[in-house]
C-alpha cells in the first residue's frame, strides 16, 4: 500500500534553488520521503542497481556478459510492430519514426543487412515500445513503490473506450540519443536501465527560456555548436543550473516535471521508461494544458469569426498537445471517482501494478483534483465548452461531491 501520513495541498512546489548534483538513492527509504523530498520537490534522484535487481527484463533480457540477449528478445517478441527513431533525420523538433518488425530491427542491431540494405550505415532508435499493452501477461518488471501513485497508467488501465498507456521499451545502439525536450503534458517520468549506460543532461525548470530561438523553438541538440550563435540563441549564456550524469547498467532515474533534458546512450541500451502524473505535478499539468490553449488561440485569432472559433481551438490543442479540457476533466475524474469509493465505501483501490492507494493518499489525491476542478471551472473558456453540462458527472457535480467528502 502507497501512504502518506499528512494530507497537505501546496499550489505550487516548483522548486526556486538550484542544485549541484543529481542525488543517488542506495539504500531504501520510506514512500513519504521519496514524496515529500522528490515528488513534491520536483527534484531528479537516481536509484542504484539493487532496486531493479530483481526484475525479469534484468534477469531474461541481458547475457552473461551483460549485452542485450538479441536472440531472447526475438525469439520472444521478434513479431511485435515497433516504433524506430532514426536518429540523424530530423522531424520537426523530434526524429523521423518509421514502423519495423522487432526481428528487423534485431538483424539491423546484428548488423544483417542481407534483407535490409537501406538500414545500413543508420543510427536507429527503437523508443516508444507500448511493451506492456503488447505483452501483458510476460511480467517483465514492477514498478517502483516510489513511482506507483500513477494516474495516467491507471487512467488507461480503466478506460475501455479507447486502449492506449505510458509505459514503453526503448532500445537503442551506442550513440542513439533522443533531442532535447521535456516529457508529455509536463508528466513525471522515470527510465530504468535494463542494460547498458547512458548519459543524461538536465536543466531546471523555467531554463529552457534562455536555450530558444527568437521565434520561442527549443534547442533540438544541447551539445551543438548551433547553441553558441548569438543570433540564433541569444540568452543561450545565461542558462542556469545545468546537471549532467551517468546513468548505469539496472540504475532507475527520476525525471521531474518540467525538467528539459537531453539523453544517450553510451553503449548497445535497453530501458523500461513511465510517464506518469499524480497529486505532486497535477498542478504543473493543468497549468501547462491552460497555456498551451492560450497559444492555441493567439496562432489563429484571426480566426476567430469562424464558427465555433472556441471548439476548433479545443482540437488543435488535443492534435497539438494531446490533450484538451475534455480529456483533462475526463482523467481527473476517473481519479476522483475511485479515490471517492475508497473512502466512502471502504473499496480498495489499486494505482497501478498491484500497488494500493491508502485512504490517507486518497484525500491527498482529492484535494489535488478539488484545487483543479475549481481552475478549470473558473476558467474564461469553461462556458463555451457546451460537453460539460451535457455530462451526467460534469465538472461542478464532481467538485460539490468532492466537497461533501473533504
Amino acid at each position: 500500500m502507497i501512504e502518506l501520513d499528512s494530507v497537505e495541498h501546496r499550489e505550487d512546489k516548483t522548486p526556486t534553488d538550484l542544485i549541484s548534483s543529481v542525488p543517488r538513492i542506495d539504500e531504501p527509504i520510506s514512500y513519504e520521503e521519496f514524496f515529500r523530498e522528490y515528488i513534491e520537490g520536483n527534484k531528479p534522484c537516481i536509484f542504484n542497481q539493487n532496486f531493479t535487481s530483481s526484475w525479469k527484463a534484468r534477469k531474461e533480457w541481458v547475457t552473461c556478459d551483460g549485452s542485450p540477449n538479441v536472440d531472447f528478445l526475438e525469439e520472444k517478441f521478434g513479431c511485435a510492430d515497433v516504433p524506430v527513431a532514426d536518429c540523424d533525420q530530423k522531424h520537426y523538433d523530434s526524429q523521423q519514426k518509421q514502423t519495423l518488425k522487432l526481428s528487423d530491427y534485431l538483424k539491423y542491431w546484428r548488423g544483417d543487412f542481407s534483407s535490409l540494405p537501406h538500414l545500413k550505415d543508420k543510427c536507429l532508435y527503437l523508443k516508444d515500445w507500448h511493451f506492456v499493452r503488447a505483452f501483458p501477461d510476460y511480467d517483465a518488471y514492477r514498478t517502483p513503490e516510489y513511482f506507483a501513485s500513477d494516474w495516467l497508467n491507471e487512467f488507461w488501465e480503466h478506460r475501455k473506450d479507447v486502449q492506449d498507456d505510458y509505459r514503453f521499451v526503448y532500445i537503442g545502439p551506442k550513440g542513439s540519443w533522443t533531442p532535447f525536450h521535456a516529457d508529455v503534458f509536463r508528466s513525471f517520468s522515470w527510465s530504468a536501465n535494463i542494460c547498458g549506460r547512458k548519459r543524461w543532461v538536465f536543466y531546471p525548470p523555467g531554463q529552457d527560456q534562455y536555450l530558444r530561438d527568437p521565434f520561442g523553438s527549443l534547442i533540438y541538440d544541447i551539445d551543438s555548436e548551433e547553441l553558441k550563435d548569438k543570433t540564433t540563441y541569444p540568452k543561450s549564456m545565461e542558462a542556469k543550473g545545468k546537471l549532467e550524469v551517468i546513468q548505469e547498467v539496472g540504475e532507475i532515474i527520476f525525471v521531474p516535471s518540467e525538467w528539459h533534458h537531453q539523453v544517450w546512450n553510451l553503449e548497445s541500451t535497453i530501458s523500461i521508461n513511465h510517464n506518469w502524473i499524480n497529486g505532486g505535478n497535477i498542478h504543473i499539468v493543468w497549468r501547462f494544458l491552460a497555456e498551451s490553449l492560450d497559444q492555441v488561440e493567439n496562432a489563429i485569432l484571426d480566426c476567430m469569426e469562424m464558427e465555433d472559433w472556441k471548439g476548433q481551438c479545443q482540437l488543435l490543442l488535443k492534435a497539438t498537445h494531446g490533450m484538451d479540457f475534455i480529456e483533462f476533466y475526463l482523467f481527473v475524474r476517473t481519479i476522483a471517482r475511485r479515490r471517492l469509493q475508497h473512502i466512502c465505501d471502504c473499496k480498495q483501490v489499486e494505482s497501478v501494478d498491484g500497488w494500493c492507494v491508502g485512504p490517507t493518499h486518497a484525500a491527498y489525491d482529492l484535494y489535488q483534483i478539488k484545487w483543479c476542478l475549481e481552475q478549470l471551472v473558473e476558467d474564461k473558456r469553461y462556458d463555451s465548452i457546451s460537453s460539460f453540462e451535457e455530462m451526467e458527472d460534469h465538472p461542478k457535480h464532481l467538485l460539490d461531491d468532492i466537497i461533501k467528502v473533504l
